[in-house]
């Protein structure tokens, strides 16, 4: 046999390689139709379920990311700038020797002293008694303090200085204050009374009375917008907007008083009203 002749299959054709045949049948292969898998009706309900969940999702995640970037709704401002640390009676004390100190003379001496706690005499109970007329008489109800102003003079009067309206206003004041500090602090207290001094030698006879609804506006704002972060100087009671104030908001409150003793060994404090007589000036009640 001759070298370099290629064999050829019976039939006299050459050995053709059968790598068109494989192409095209892979070829065949790749492009064969797709036909999707059918999907059941509770296999569609579950999928609607999940993206209505991982919606939800979404949106809870969204709102919290908001509500931190925003931050917390601000807090209301304080009432006051100092309060007791305990309540109930104890409480009463505390807000007699926080808020006496605060009041000053022009000579810088305290303008009076504060006792306050539970409506007491002699550590009797004291009962309020309101007497509108002569035929119009009513008690208090409910849980009552008692504050007393006492200056450095005979029976508590004023010894420093010359009774004056101004004077009256800023006693006025302080009693407002310590209302305010007891019906803020001390939730039970529904009615307040404080002993204002007597003028120069008196006895003292004259008294506020508040209760809770009377003062209720007053007590719902802060009391840096009512009466402001400190007491008035007297000087700056003479005229304006602070004297106009104390004026407007205390005036009918205050009150001639005595007591009587009560046959179940209590106290009655009656209260009777009185009008000042003028808005300038001194008056027999001028302290």
């Amino acid at each position: 046999m001759a070298e370099g002749v290629t064999p050829t299959e019976p039939g006299g054709s050459e050995l053709e390689p059968t790598r068109g045949n494989e192409l095209e049948s892979a070829h065949s292969k790749e492009l064969a139709p797709y036909t999707p898998r059918p999907v059941h009706g509770h296999e569609t309900k579950f999928r609607l379920s999940y993206a209505v969940l991982a919606g939800v999702g979404l949106a809870a995640i969204a709102a919290a990311v908001i509500f931190v970037l925003a931050g917390r709704p601000p807090k209301p401002p304080a009432w006051s700038s100092w309060k007791p640390s305990s309540g109930g009676d104890q409480a009463l004390g505390q807000i007699a020797n926080h808020i006496g100190p605060t009041y000053r003379l022009p000579t810088g001496e305290q303008l009076v002293a504060v006792d306050g706690g539970p409506a007491e005499v002699a550590g009797l109970p004291v009962k309020i008694v309101m007497e509108r007329s002569s035929n119009d008489l009513s008690l208090a109800e409910g849980k009552s303090a008692m504050y007393s102003l006492c200056g450095l003079g005979k029976f508590c009067s004023i010894k420093v200085g010359k009774p004056s309206h101004a004077r009256e206003l800023l006693l006025q004041r302080e009693a407002l204050e310590l209302a305010l500090y007891s019906f803020r602090y001390v939730k039970d207290v529904q009615q307040v009374v404080v002993i204002l001094p007597p003028p120069p030698k008196q006895k003292p006879s004259h008294a506020m009375f508040f209760s809770r609804g009377q003062v209720k506006g007053v007590l719902s704002r802060p009391l840096r917008f009512t009466l402001g972060t400190r007491p008035p100087s007297l000087a700056a009671l003479k005229s304006g907007p602070a004297r106009s104030f104390i004026e407007r908001t205390t005036n009918n409150l205050l009150y001639d008083y005595d007591l009587a003793q009560a046959p179940d060994a209590s106290v009655l404090l009656e209260l009777k009203p009185f009008t000042l007589n003028g808005p300038s000036g001194t008056s027999p009640h001028t302290p």
